[in-house]
């Protein structure tokens, strides 16, 4: 879909088309975590590129560490947690400088869906509260999870200062070689950095993805309420005509209106099936890389949590726990409310007046009942379904690769 668009829809956004954007402070955000230029220059790609850079630096730094603390369980499995978080927004990071013009495309998409069915809203309360809803719901959830995730800062960051004050203990991996010895404050400034930038960066593009796919499924919504509707629209036909033959209200004219509706209906539903196949395809790297990373992290803090002796590895596990899962969850969880919403279009078509409806209509109606009734169901890397049953799946899977980490500890 991103090649059928024009030219036009992949030019950067600048600072004033981020302000009217329904994901206004999702785009923000990555900007100033320097992702996503408003629009761009040379000081905000070095930028760019010093996370990546810090990345890096953090994946040789902890590749040391585990060289050097390999056979202390308690320290290594800590180098595996701080390492799989940090890489994990180290790798979405390069996805998205990679293709930022995907990203483009699917803001300015993003708001061509939601204006979509406006016209609609506007003469509809119950739909304009759909609509609304559904933006207050991606900005009070972006807002909720940053600063959860800015929670968890306190509790790592000056965790080896409060738990071991007389030893010069580094936030994240220990530096085996020199006993921390050397350049220690700066080694310690450069952990607390990169770990908060790498992880606000991670959460940020998912809080992106979760915000587009709640503005799908109200669309989906949306749609849903205009099809059902129809009923109700040809019974005040039907009431008109008992009464008297009003204006030039006549069996086609009704009908034609009918159809013209369904049609618009119809319409609709190919652009919000098009922008889905196209969400997919622009989030799918992402979605399997954060499920991957997820599942590692959930297993060793767990495993941390659980067989640490040292009280402080077992309240940041602890606290960290709910970061990972809640991340694979929000995925599942908003694709799964897509997937529900498009079944969905099947029993508003039906419950329509269809009845009495002229053939054109019901000849419309049962193409729009068989595409719906083809689940719509995103993918992560078009290998692994996003919805409910995937996210109970991949916590099985955390728990055995813990499970089999207590194995062999024992």
């Amino acid at each position: 879909m991103a090649r059928e668009m024009p030219e036009s829809m992949e030019l950067p956004l600048s600072w004033a088309d981020s302000g009217q954007s329904v994901l206004k402070l999702n785009i923000r955000h990555l900007w100033l975590c320097g992702v996503w230029p408003l629009p761009g220059s040379w000081i905000f790609e070095v930028y760019g590129a010093l996370g990546l850079v810090l990345g890096v630096w953090n994946a040789i730094e902890s590749t040391l560490a585990l060289y050097f603390c390999w056979g202390d369980m308690d320290e290594s499995t800590m180098v595996f947690i701080s390492t799989f978080s940090i890489g994990c927004g180290t790798v979405k990071m390069a996805f998205f400088m990679c293709n930022r013009r995907q990203y483009y495309a699917l803001a300015r998409s993003v708001e061509m869906l939601v204006s979509l069915q406006s016209e609609f809203c506007s003469a509809d309360p119950a739909l304009a509260d759909i609509r609304q809803g559904s933006q207050r719901r991606t900005s009070r959830l972006t807002i909720g999870l940053l600063l959860l995730m800015l929670s968890q800062y306190p509790v790592w960051f000056p965790m080896p200062l409060i738990a071991r004050p007389d030893e010069r203990r580094l936030p994240f991996a220990q530096h085996g070689w020199d006993n921390n010895t050397n350049f220690y404050e700066l080694s310690y400034v450069v952990q607390c950095v990169i770990g908060a930038w790498t992880t606000q960066i991670s959460n940020s593009v998912d809080l992106l993805f979760v915000s587009i796919m709640i503005l799908t499924a109200a669309q989906l919504q949306i749609l849903t309420i205009r099809i059902a509707s129809l009923k109700r629209e040809d019974i005040e036909v039907k009431l008109e005509k008992g009464i008297s033959c009003v204006a030039d209200q006549t069996d086609n004219s009704c009908s034609d209106k009918m159809y013209g509706k369904l049609c618009q209906c119809i319409e609709s539903h190919q652009k919000i099936l098009r922008f889905v196949k196209h969400l997919e395809k622009t989030m799918s790297s992402i979605v399997m890389t954060q499920f991957s990373f997820s599942v590692l992290v959930t297993c060793v803090s767990l495993f941390q949590a659980t067989y640490s002796t040292e009280l402080g590895s077992v309240l940041k596990c602890i606290c960290f726990l709910p970061v990972p899962a809640g991340q694979i969850y929000l995925y599942c969880w908003s694709a799964h409310n897509i997937t529900e919403q498009a079944e969905a279009v099947t029993l508003a078509a039906y419950s329509c007046s269809w009845l009495k409806a002229s053939h054109r209509f019901k000849r419309a109606l049962r193409i729009l009942m068989s595409r719906a009734q083809k689940p719509l169901v995103l993918t992560a890397a078009h290998l692994y379904p996003m919805n409910r049953e995937a996210f109970v799946s991949l916590v099985n899977a955390s728990y055995s690769y813990y499970a089999l980490l207590g194995q062999m500890t024992k």
